[in-house]
């Protein structure tokens, strides 16, 4: 350290130093719609149900009595499934009148490009009250839409959904009609659960999207995002019943399809057992909720950590430092189990450079281009097993 000992003006030159790439969380979620009472058009972060019931909901006795509203089902349903952070964010509906109903999709819009666009800590995006209908052209399907969109814009979250609850599937005939969007920032879950009410007696109905929030969280802190969140590990908690049951002749005809169903499995338990996005049919390589997960995570990561190379010269030491921070992350996903391949040179590849990733054209736009690929791991969806009797002696 220099030593001081005139007054007068000093220099301390400090070399800026590359960051090492760090993970991005992917457990906090955002709920957008409407609530009891709380913080109107503000993010509010809660780390528990009670937090929440302290924060938007009306305390009377009364009304602890009464069907809890759409948003409250939903936190309620993903704190009670593992959920660890959530954003909630009431928006103001009219004559503050607690109608979702009432909501447009210019009102989540608005909320999407001024508020939720400069966050950057979450990776889940929950609607609760609004569910997709078989109604084309029903109000809740805009906003679900302009969700979508926004989403796609941005690259940094999915959109878990559900059907109306009394809408009952049974066949791929049925899904079809209802144009479910195709796309792979979408996972859709079905049918709606039943839990035993803790806020007074009998049962309630919970919406299955923030089921399966709460499970996310749960699977990508025991095992990573890139493990599939379905199979006999993906175990519900606090299940007391199904909607409707599904069986093996309605599931493999709404699997296709991307809709992942809820089971309830002799032995297992409540299981939440399809893996799929929306784009199950129109776009292969993103038919995963894992793999989709996995590229986010990465992507968003990378993107976060790179802020030092702001402004740095656009030359060979900058590459090099790029090329090593995101390889050193790679390898340990790599080591996590996050890619296929027996080498890292099979599991991706990262390249930054002139003539490689970039032109004389790039470097004077003062453009950094990086390009890099892995090999996912995809879940083992089916499993085929083959057995060979032999009913004589050679």
């Amino acid at each position: 350290m220099p030593d001081y000992t005139r007054p007068g003006v000093y220099v301390n030159e400090i070399p800026a130093s590359p960051q090492p790439v760090t993970a991005v969380s992917t457990s906090t979620v955002v709920f957008v719609g409407c609530a009891a009472s709380g913080p109107v058009n503000q993010p509010v972060l809660i780390s528990s149900f009670t937090e929440y019931q302290q924060l938007f909901q009306r305390a009377t006795a009364a009304e602890q009595h009464t069907q809890p509203d759409p948003m409250t089902l939903a936190v309620m349903a993903f704190f009670g499934n593992g959920g660890k952070d959530a954003y909630i964010y009431r928006l103001a509906s009219k004559n503050d009148d607690n109608d979702v109903a009432s909501l447009t999709a210019n009102d989540y819009s608005h909320f999407y490009q001024t508020v939720l666009a400069t966050l950057d800590d979450y990776s889940l995006l929950l609607l609760p009250g609004q569910h997709w209908q078989s109604n084309k052209h029903a109000q809740s399907n805009a906003v679900i839409s302009a969700t979508l969109t926004f989403c796609q814009q941005q690259r940094q979250c999915m959109l878990l959904l559900e059907l109306a609850a009394d809408l009952h599937l049974s066949s791929a005939a049925g899904a079809s009609i209802l144009g479910l969007p195709a796309s792979s920032f979408a996972a859709l879950y079905y049918p709606w659960l039943t839990i035993t009410n803790p806020l007074a007696k009998g049962t309630l109905t919970i919406p299955p999207a923030a089921v399966a929030a709460g499970l996310y969280c749960r699977n990508d802190a025991r095992y990573g995002v890139w493990k599939a969140p379905a199979g006999v590990t993906a175990k519900l908690m606090g299940i007391t019943g199904l909607a409707f049951n599904i069986d093996d002749s309605i599931q493999q005809q709404l699997n296709p399809l991307g809709i992942n169903c809820i089971r309830t499995l002799p032995r297992v338990g409540t299981v939440v057992w399809g893996a799929r996005t929306l784009a199950s049919q129109t776009d292969q390589e993103w038919r995963y909720i894992s793999v989709k997960r996995t590229a986010i995570f990465i992507e968003q990561s990378i993107i976060q950590s790179l802020q030092w190379a702001q402004s740095e010269p656009n030359d060979q030491p900058l590459w090099q430092a790029v090329r090593r921070n995101i390889s050193n992350f790679l390898v340990t996903l790599f080591r996590a189990g996050a890619m296929q391949g027996v080498t890292q040179n099979e599991a991706f590849f990262v390249r930054c450079g002139l003539n490689e990733t970039m032109t004389e054209k790039d470097i004077n736009l003062q453009q950094l281009v990086i390009e890099l690929g892995f090999a996912p791991v995809k879940p083992a969806e089916f499993v085929v097993i083959s057995i060979t009797y032999k009913l004589s002696p050679p």
